[in-house]
């Protein structure tokens, strides 16, 4: 554990250490595996059929991408972005075909010539944002994606976010709060009407808003009793609003990797 380290939003990096560390507490936690990634399978699943290529925001260790790779999108039509070089690093080495960028998310262009995508995720990166940040980021999506694509975001409860940090619902500061793997991670503090009229704002009609509970199979395991009070996740997904005349290139081409880094990017769960 990381006992004492500071992991916020404001950190330029995380050291090659503590980005193992994360990596090896992710896909492991209690929280993903019985809560988040039953509600985001559940969400991205039935619109994977025709899926032509996926974007995966904050990609982490990549455990979106193994759900997207056993949900039948093929590792060559996967893109991921990460601010993380170590992570990066570690997802190259798990999914060798797939497209990596090492890329600040509040830095749009993602994409130069963009691919078809058909589906993007932002699981547990968009929460560090500001409202202008959280817009710019929705809006370089909402370019990528083909027309009436989906977007999948998972965020951590904005009210179990406050109540962590001991503060007012509606208080809209960045939020210091601790992180389950040790150390401190932080939120924008943004309230749920805040993300939803930012997606909307953005383009995209909202088509299912979840606040998950805990999976049936996982109700007798010791971690149950930390997530069972409220909700502690807050599951979105929307769908792209076409424009007319927008155009599309045919050839996908990643932005090379770009010296500043932030944890605006970092997948982090807690």
């Amino acid at each position: 554990m990381l006992e004492g380290t500071a992991l916020t939003s404001g950190d330029d990096t995380w050291t090659p250490d503590e980005a193992v560390r994360y990596e090896e507490f992710a896909e492991k936690s209690f929280s993903w595996r019985c809560i988040e990634e039953p509600s985001l399978r559940s969400l991205i699943e039935p619109r994977i059929g025709d899926t032509g290529g996926a974007l995966d925001l904050g990609c982490g260790n990549g455990r979106i991408i193994g759900l997207l790779r056993k949900l039948g999108i093929a590792e060559e039509a996967i893109f991921g972005i990460d601010s993380d070089q170590t992570l990066i690093r570690i997802v190259t080495s798990r999914y060798p075909n797939a497209n990596f960028a090492c890329q600040n998310i509040t830095q749009p262009p993602y994409l130069v010539a963009a691919p078809r995508i058909d589906l993007a995720t932002a699981h547990f990166v968009l929460q560090y944002l500001t409202v202008d940040e959280l817009m710019k980021c929705l809006t370089e999506l909402h370019r990528l994606l083909a027309p009436r694509g989906y977007l999948a975001i998972g965020l951590p409860h904005p009210a179990r976010v406050a109540q962590q940090a001991g503060a007012s619902y509606f208080a809209r500061v960045h939020h210091r709060i601790p992180a389950p793997w040790g150390g401190f991670t932080t939120s924008s503090g943004l309230t749920v009407s805040d993300y939803l009229n930012c997606i909307m704002q953005a383009r995209f009609t909202l088509r299912r808003v979840e606040e998950p509970e805990i999976s049936t199979r996982c109700l007798g395991e010791s971690g149950a009793n930390a997530y069972a009070a409220g909700p502690t996740r807050l599951m979105i997904l929307a769908q792209a609003v076409s424009l007319p005349g927008r155009g599309r290139a045919k050839k996908p081409r990643l932005l090379p990797n770009r010296a500043r880094r932030s944890h605006a990017d970092c997948a982090i769960c807690c």
